[in-house]
């Protein structure tokens, strides 16, 4: 089969179609970091093959916002830096659209590490290995990005070139912060109350003494942060949800 005749023919195709190639690339580069890293569009759970296609998807709605204008007398840049470029403008929704829900996960690592249960899970959709409750604030945070109009952002963000000119490495590391600032406050109720409950443990284990109550404090613990966390959960959904709402830009 002649290759070259084919792609020349789908190229002319594309052609006569009015469709621009080169800013259908630099739009599926620039939307490929975010069906990468983003968890709500599957990770590992979604073939590399579907993945493409998402991204592609996104570029054929924003071609028209970045296509690549050659001025008369103005060299034409190299097809692989200007591909790099849109990937680097792309980066930073990615890492705005994914921040929210890796604080999720990591407010969910949060709680279980003040019940002292460390056991990781294997899951397709959060990278890493998640812990027990990491995985449903996971699949919480990516259902309300997904219900909320994520994609719809991510798109709209992709296709304003002006906002990644300058300052790209300032805006990743600013949304890297608020990362953390979002996993303390999800998770800041059941934090407060391990003390509380470390605290009170403590005094019940010291007038107790010599009795030996570890074993029953343990499991009692556990069910006391629990339970904070499930009386908590509203206020974590909202903040979630707020974050989410507002964390492409």
């Amino acid at each position: 089969m002649d290759y070259g005749g084919l792609i020349d023919a789908v190229v002319a195709e594309f052609d006569r179609s009015n469709v621009d190639l080169r800013a259908m690339a630099h739009g599926w580069a620039r939307a490929a970091s975010v069906v990468a890293i983003v968890p709500a569009f599957g990770l590992r759970a979604v073939p590399a093959p579907v993945r493409a296609m998402m991204a592609l998807t996104m570029a054929a709605c924003i071609a028209p916002a970045v296509r690549v204008v050659t001025l008369p007398g103005q060299i034409d840049e190299p097809w692989a830096y200007g591909l790099l470029v849109s990937a680097v403008r792309g980066l930073p929704v990615a890492v705005s659209a994914a921040m929210p829900l890796w604080a999720a996960t990591m407010a969910g690592a949060a709680v279980d590490a003040v019940r002292n249960a460390g056991d990781t899970v294997s899951m397709p959709t959060v990278e890493g290995k998640p812990t027990v409750f990491g995985v449903p604030m996971a699949l919480l945070a990516s259902t309300i990005f997904l219900s909320t109009g994520g994609p719809a952002r991510v798109v709209e963000a992709l296709g304003r070139s002006a906002a990644f000119e300058m300052g790209i490495i300032a805006r990743v590391a600013s949304d890297l912060a608020a990362g953390i600032q979002i996993s303390v406050a999800v998770a800041a109720p059941v934090l407060a109350a391990s003390v509380v409950v470390e605290v009170s443990a403590a005094l019940i284990t010291r007038s107790a003494s010599p009795a030996q109550i570890h074993s029953l404090l343990a499991p009692l613990r556990s069910y006391a942060i629990l339970v904070v966390a499930a009386f908590s959960m509203d206020r974590m959904v909202r903040i979630i949800s707020y974050w989410v709402g507002n964390s492409i830009g």
